[in-house]
């Protein structure tokens, strides 16, 4: 009976394997390895000879079992949290097409606030990643050994902790945070307050340390500032009820993400009836893709997600094909997005 008839036969259908379509094409089972590896040295009529037996019997390589003879699977793990916020969407999806040109596959895993992040990246590690990329939480030095005695490529995206044996690809969020300050100097604002996130946030850190080194160095002093639980809508409606009930009440606000600013935004609107930007201006930070929308057009402080991606990508690539070298650390600028929520004050 042949591999065909054998798999048509009663009961589930087997796979053909790489032994079926070499007997099928009169090869040896190394010959129709390297009929699949881009880059082997195999003959045009030996391979043409393979594909035709490989699409007869509806053949399709094992990936896994070709990982356990290279010892690559190909598999970069990406840890990402809070998909209530669409920025992780719009990076999951510039990491997924970028990944996948390169030959790369993604394993995904997503992280809450409560969630154990060490033991999320062991248990992500028993997949035998060749790569991982970390953009969750506060990554721990136990993480980065782990990775460092794996030679596994650990990259730290859109965040900067501290301490070695890691990759940082970020965005520079004291610039940015300067930047906001500048806006609101230069449309002539005195009073000023901040949203910030997390406290343990390295990306709030920045933003903070910068907005506020800013107005420091112009002679202006940052008024209320309150941190919120999460970089969440509610986080933000939650910190703008504290912040406005202060007094004096700022006239310009800056959020550390978008998604602060947008329940900022809805609270001073329709919860105090403020008007947006005439009683009080607002510059967000990311630049999502809500942010454009009609009913906020937020002004904000964009990250280039898409380069700094494709930077990870780039690193985790390098690192993969020629080993651990050094240790890499890319910032990249930020831009402000004029939109609707600044004005000068009257």
């Amino acid at each position: 009976m042949s591999a065909q008839e054998d798999r048509s036969s009663n009961g589930p259908a087997l796979r053909a394997s790489a032994a079926d379509v070499a007997r099928e094409a009169g090869v040896s089972v190394s010959a129709v390895s390297r009929a699949f590896t881009p880059g082997a040295s195999v003959s045009a009529r030996m391979r043409n000879r393979v594909l035709a037996a490989a699409e007869k019997l509806d053949y399709v390589p094992n990936a896994m079992a070709r990982s356990l003879m290279t010892q690559r699977t190909h598999l970069v793990g990406v840890i990402l949290s809070n998909f209530s916020n669409p920025i992780y969407l719009t990076v999951l999806a510039h990491f997924t097409r970028i990944l996948q040109a390169r030959g790369l596959r993604v394993l995904l895993l997503n992280v809450s606030p409560e969630d154990d992040l060490e033991a999320t990246s062991h248990m992500i590690m028993q997949y035998g990643i060749d790569a991982l990329i970390v953009s969750a939480g506060a990554i721990s030095p136990l993480i980065a050994d782990k990775c460092a005695k794996r030679n596994i490529p650990l990259v730290a995206f859109a965040r900067s902790p501290r301490g070695g044996r890691l990759h940082v690809v970020c965005a520079d969020n004291i610039a940015g945070g300067r930047i906001a300050a500048q806006q609101f100097i230069e449309a002539g604002h005195r009073s000023f307050g901040m949203i910030a996130g997390p406290r343990a946030a390295s990306t709030s850190a920045g933003r903070i340390k910068g907005f506020q080194a800013e107005l420091d160095e112009n002679g202006f002093t940052l008024g209320p500032i309150e941190f919120a639980d999460s970089y969440t809508y509610a986080s933000g409606d939650e910190a703008a009820q504290r912040l406005f009930a202060q007094e004096p009440r700022p006239t310009a606000l800056f959020c550390a993400n978008d998604m602060l600013a947008f329940g900022a935004l809805d609270h001073a609107r329709h919860r105090l009836g403020l008007s947006v930007p005439g009683d009080i201006s607002v510059i967000g930070f990311d630049d999502t893709s809500l942010a454009s929308a009609t009913s906020y057009n937020l002004s904000t402080v964009r990250q280039p997600l898409e380069e700094m991606v494709l930077e990870a990508v780039n690193i985790v690539e390098q690192k993969i094909l020629n080993g651990q070298d050094k240790w890499e650390k890319r910032v990249f600028a930020c831009t402000y997005v004029e939109r609707g929520t600044v004005c000068g004050v009257r």
